[in-house]
């Protein structure tokens, strides 16, 4: 049997659950697609606003879509590979983690002023 990992909701967001939910009951079907393309949308300008905001101060970051948590035990890491994984995967999948969450500095970008 597969134990899911629930993270514990704070007062305010399981208040916004409920507000959502509550919002969304009283929604049809078309109303509440329309409703979550224009999150996705505020959610992909937002994120294009904080990318190019670091671009422009120097900082260059890779904000990956893909993992959501850091494997914390053996039992995780086997649910990722699907079987036991050596020192050697276990060394070069934590390593590949790291790369992707870690943030490269362009110092170029900061020193040198730019040509307008």
């Amino acid at each position: 049997m597969e134990e899911e990992m629930e993270e514990e909701l704070t007062c305010e967001q399981e208040y916004l659950l409920r507000a959502v939910a509550q919002e969304a009951m009283e929604m049809n079907k078309e109303e509440l697609i329309l409703a979550l393309l224009s999150c996705w949308e505020a959610r992909f300008r937002q994120k294009q606003v904080f990318l190019s905001t670091c671009r422009s101060a120097g900082y260059v970051f890779k904000l990956d879509e893909g993992a959501g948590f850091t494997p914390e035990s053996l039992e995780d890491l086997e649910k990722i590979f699907g079987y036991t994984p050596s020192e050697e995967e276990t060394r070069d999948y934590y390593k590949s983690l790291h790369e992707t969450v870690t943030m490269s500095v362009d110092m170029n970008e900061i020193v040198l002023e730019k040509d307008y």
